[in-house]
């Protein structure tokens, strides 16, 4: 039996297959971690993945959030606009105390201690030609809005009955200005615009047109 030495085995050659094989299995390991990084980096993403849909999804449900308190209160608006619109241009002869109240409960203090004051001239000519009106609001829009005070445009039509005779008036404007008095929207002060037609039937019934071409009011009123 031949017994090699270590100088022999150390200058023996190995063969290059070996080595190519060797090299190739060396250089696929440092290419692709192993199976345990490699897990830590997917769940690594797949969290930061998850935490920027929940970031995502804060951000858009506060957004959305915001957006329908803002449309919420805009309807608010609209509507103690055309509550108003309504009160202020239909009432009953007969039943004038009511139509003052209802006015002072969608004013503010300021502008519903004004309006008592132009009522009290007002329903003396109501009561005088007995007249009742009815009025329907057509639309309300929000012209400006900054979470303490607006401005809206009422459109509407109107119709008065008297002894006077029928008087309708088509697109009446009111250009109204708002606050939030007590957790409540309401009517601080009112600018009327020439309406779009307005015309009187008399009782003979003969028509005429009627209405003024003048420059807006402050405080437009109802005519009997």
């Amino acid at each position: 039996m031949t017994t090699r030495t270590s100088e022999e085995l150390s200058t023996e050659k190995i063969p290059e297959d070996t080595v190519a094989e060797d090299t190739a299995k060396e250089t696929e390991r440092r290419r692709w971690p192993s199976a345990g990084v490699s897990r830590r980096l997917v769940m690594a993403a797949l969290a930061l993945v998850f935490l920027t849909a929940v970031a995502t999804a804060g951000i858009q449900w506060r957004e959305a959030g915001r957006l329908a308190d803002r449309d919420r209160t805009e309807q608010q608006v609209r509507t103690r606009s055309a509550e108003f619109a309504r009160a202020l241009l239909a009432y009953r002869h007969t039943e004038l105390p009511a139509a003052r109240a209802r006015i002072h409960d969608l004013t503010s203090a300021d502008f519903g201690r004004t309006y008592e004051t132009a009522f009290d001239g007002l329903a003396e000519v109501i009561a005088k030609y007995r007249a009742d009106a009815t009025a329907t609001v057509r639309e309300s829009y929000v012209d400006d809005f900054d979470g303490e005070r607006a401005k809206t445009l009422v459109v509407l039509d109107s119709e008065v009955k008297s002894t006077l005779g029928t008087r309708r008036v088509l697109g009446t404007k009111l250009m109204l200005e708002l606050v939030r008095e007590k957790g409540s929207w309401r009517v601080d002060s009112m600018v009327t615009l020439p309406a779009d037609d307005e015309t009187l039937t008399k009782p003979d019934g003969t028509v005429e047109k009627t209405g003024d071409a003048d420059a807006a009011e402050p405080t437009g009123q109802p005519t009997p």
